[in-house]
């Protein structure tokens, strides 16, 4: 796939007003059409330089325009980027002149998209800035931002090069297949082999926990009606998200929310009271809220009495007494909040991080599926070696290679770089 030679354009911020907007342009014919369309026509490149955005000779605003030559820029080629005010008719009016002047608008990641094909940025490079975009918490940030350093590069390269040398040492005894070999050869090679594996397994079990930091902890409100159980999702939300009334069954569906708690995501769902239900409705919600417990990794059981033993088919729980404000009475091994005054809320959100919260992930994680798939096949490959069938085994550590060099290479393109950018934002 060669690099697109349309010059694009797109709005790096968010659409809305604000005190600026930065519009970003790259292409061959970026810096002759931005030039067009400029008060000033000579450009010092990389410094911001005060310039108008004009409209045949009316001035459009007045902005801070940055010249960018090409190898030297986020995408390789020549850019520019428009820094203008941030109110919508600016943006509105700035957007026209482009697109009237051909510029095309720019695709989900295509700046990114672009950085890649032209070498300034490897594939798990382009993945990680998208993680970095993305991040909603302070655990995802420092995940991303630790594998945009090169962790993830320097990895796949160092077990790539482990890989090339354990073939090139069973290949080296294929060719001496007529000859008696001296069997620490082949204990050396064996011993090649598991500890290659079990630097993969180890990254494996360790991405995989990290999942958790990027799709974050569900966690399920259940219990009978009026016990508290949406007053305890109002509070903790500082804002009505669920209804609360003193009618039972008033919550009939599943509504979730999602806080960053110590750096974590965690998502809260509200249920419909568990009851015998009079209509169908009440049924199907007493049901999605069975499920949604049973998918949870936590579930937060609010008690009307003492009645914990209708709960023991429900897993991984904390039992919750609410209401504490007007009922004072306590219950051991239930902890008692009020979603009026706040009591216990505090311990409660501790105890729940407390007993999901993993041990910090240090150094390089994969947090992509096709990642963790890539190194389960080379594992799996490595595993089942055997060196009485020395042929298949050395297949098995090619096809390993391939695998681990897949993660990062640029091979069967359109198909990977549509994974990879289909949920780029515009702009990146």
């Amino acid at each position: 796939m060669k690099p697109s030679k349309d010059t694009i354009f797109a709005l790096a911020t968010q659409r809305g007003k604000s005190g600026i907007a930065v519009f970003r342009v790259s292409g061959k014919s970026s810096h002759k059409l931005i030039k067009s369309i400029s008060s000033k026509k000579k450009f010092k490149t990389n410094f911001a330089s005060l310039n108008n955005i004009m409209d045949g000779k009316k001035i459009v605003d007045q902005t801070l325009t940055t010249f960018f030559e090409s190898p030297k820029s986020y995408t390789g080629e020549d850019m520019v980027e428009i820094s203008c005010h941030g109110s919508i008719s600016v943006i509105n009016k700035i957007t026209k002149i482009l697109l009237k002047k051909k510029i095309r608008l720019a695709e989900p990641g295509e700046f990114t998209k672009r950085a890649l094909m032209n070498d300034k940025l490897s594939v798990l490079e382009a993945e990680t800035i998208n993680d970095l975009v993305n991040a909603e918490t302070e655990n995802q940030r420092k995940i991303a931002i630790g594998n945009l350093s090169g962790n993830l590069d320097k990895f796949i390269n160092e077990i790539s090069n482990k890989l090339k040398k354990l073939l090139a040492d069973i290949e080296a005894v294929i060719d001496f297949a007529d000859e008696e070999l001296p069997k620490q050869i082949y204990m050396e090679i064996r011993e090649q082999n598991k500890n290659i594996y079990k630097q993969i397994d180890n990254i494996i079990k360790k991405s995989s926990l990290s999942r958790k930091i990027f799709d974050g902890y569900t966690i399920t409100i259940i219990g009978k009606p009026n016990t508290g159980k949406s007053s305890f999702i109002n509070y903790i939300n500082n804002k009505e998200v669920s209804i609360v009334t003193n009618i039972p069954g008033t919550t009939t569906d599943l509504v979730s929310t999602t806080l960053d708690i110590q750096g974590d995501k965690y998502t809260f769902v509200d249920t419909a009271g568990i009851r015998k239900f009079k209509n169908l409705i009440e049924k199907i919600g007493i049901e999605r809220s069975l499920e949604s417990a049973e998918k949870s990794d936590l579930n937060i059981v609010f008690l009307k009495n003492n009645e914990k033993k209708n709960y023991n088919k429900i897993k991984s729980k904390i039992f919750v007494k609410s209401k504490y404000d007007t009922n004072k009475k306590k219950i051991s091994g239930v902890k008692s909040i009020s979603s009026v005054s706040g009591y216990g809320i505090e311990n409660l959100i501790k105890s729940i991080s407390s007993k999901l919260k993993k041990k910090p992930i240090s150094g390089p994680v994969f947090s992509r599926e096709r990642h963790i798939e890539n190194l389960k096949k080379a594992y799996i490959l490595l595993k089942n070696i055997d060196l009485k069938e020395i042929d298949i085994a050395a297949e098995n550590v090619r096809r390993s290679i391939i695998n681990i060099d897949g993660i990062n290479q640029k091979f069967d393109i359109e198909k990977i770089l549509d994974i990879i950018f289909s949920d780029f934002c515009i702009g990146k």
